[in-house]
């Protein structure tokens, strides 16, 4: 009688096991968040028609973001390390440069998002005016960063001082929207940015 029922909770498991690996197999396979199927593919005439958008719809309400923020007290001195060719400059407080080299990193993380969001144009950051090697007589205030759009026809397009905010700009407009987010989560309107984004764009 004990074998039979050993038997039978054997004959159960195997039972319960085949439902669970025709189960899984019938589980639809997870996609990447952003894959070459959720990516945009945009020509020049779909930009220059998602900017007329811009321009002529009514611009959405502001929404604030966060506003309390414990403020650290900033490094005397910043090193900034060129992705190039690995050389290493230090930047002063003082120096006009030095909020570009403090948020560095965060820019080259906004540019890596644009890139995810379209088919067809390429995105490229110049820091080379930032390394000290790269050039080494280049006055302070010459020392920023540059964008460069490659379009799939070949042309570029290269804006030089550009920010995070440039590129949030950039993030708004290829995600289909009329805002775009600030640093702080809020939301404010492209049309009020629309000059600069037309220039970021090659198409002021």
């Amino acid at each position: 009688m004990v074998f039979i029922q050993i038997i039978f909770v054997v004959f159960v498991l195997l039972g319960l096991m085949m439902l669970s690996v025709r189960a899984q197999d019938k589980k639809p396979e997870e996609k990447p968040a952003v894959s070459s199927e959720t990516m945009k593919s945009m020509s020049r005439g779909d930009i220059q028609r998602a900017l007329k958008k811009i321009e002529t719809n009514t611009a959405p309400l502001q929404k604030m973001g966060a506003m309390c923020y414990k403020v650290a007290m900033p490094a005397i001195h910043l090193e900034y390390i060129c992705p190039f060719d690995g050389e290493k400059t230090m930047y002063s407080s003082e120096s006009r440069a030095y909020g570009l080299v403090k948020e560095a990193q965060g820019i080259r993380g906004l540019v890596k998002e644009l890139g995810s969001l379209v088919k067809g144009l390429s995105f490229f950051l110049d820091e080379k005016k930032l390394c000290s090697k790269c050039f080494p007589d280049l006055a302070d205030p010459d020392r920023k960063m540059a964008l460069v759009v490659k379009y799939a026809d070949g042309t570029f397009v290269r804006t030089d001082g550009i920010s995070s905010q440039d590129i949030r700009y950039l993030i708004g407009f290829f995600s289909g929207g009329l805002s775009y987010k600030t640093d702080n989560d809020g939301q404010e309107p492209l049309k009020t940015v629309e000059p600069r984004l037309k220039e970021l764009l090659g198409e002021k």
